[in-house]
């Protein structure tokens, strides 16, 4: 049985929502838990129990020497794009972390990148019904060629948190 966590919960109290303003909200929340994702200027575009969607702007601060985005800046987009998916599954008297993560940079970007995480709904369950584990959450990132400059894999787990 799925159990909603406070995540989802505010995914879901603001599904109903213009979508600037839920992209607005979910941006600057999310951005306000994890700093760096706020600092970054990532913006959330679409978020739903089986993906979510991000895009970092090719802007100054975080480009690379080449003028184009920094390959870390490349690995926070997915990070973050499945990081949000799977604490969006990890009912709240648990922590999730990431455990590892791989990305081969294939090519030069152009543009803006968007980063779209998916899971099923079997992997969502596996989530949820399990006190602690881990699990490869997919993600593809493209450019605005529609290119994959970069792909990776991510895992991620989860543990109970301790007790205080």
């Amino acid at each position: 049985m799925t159990q909603t966590n406070r995540l989802m919960k505010l995914v879901n109290a603001t599904s109903k929502l213009p979508q600037g303003i839920r992209s607005t909200l979910w941006s600057k929340a999310f951005g306000r838990v994890v700093p760096m994702v706020g600092t970054a200027n990532i913006r959330y575009l679409a978020v739903d129990a089986n993906h979510v969607v991000v895009r970092i702007e090719n802007h100054r601060a975080m480009q690379n020497h080449i003028k184009g985005v920094h390959a870390a800046a490349m690995a926070l987009l997915a990070e973050t794009a499945t990081g949000f998916l799977t604490a969006m599954h990890v009912p709240d008297q648990r922590i999730v972390l990431i455990k590892s993560l791989h990305v081969d940079y294939l090519k030069l970007t152009q543009g803006a990148l968007t980063a779209t995480a998916s899971l099923t709904p079997e992997q969502q369950a596996f989530i949820t019904e399990n006190e602690k584990g881990e699990l490869i959450v997919p993600v593809r990132v493209v450019d605005e060629s529609g290119q994959e400059p970069i792909q990776c894999q991510m895992l991620w787990a989860w543990l109970p948190k301790r007790q205080k």
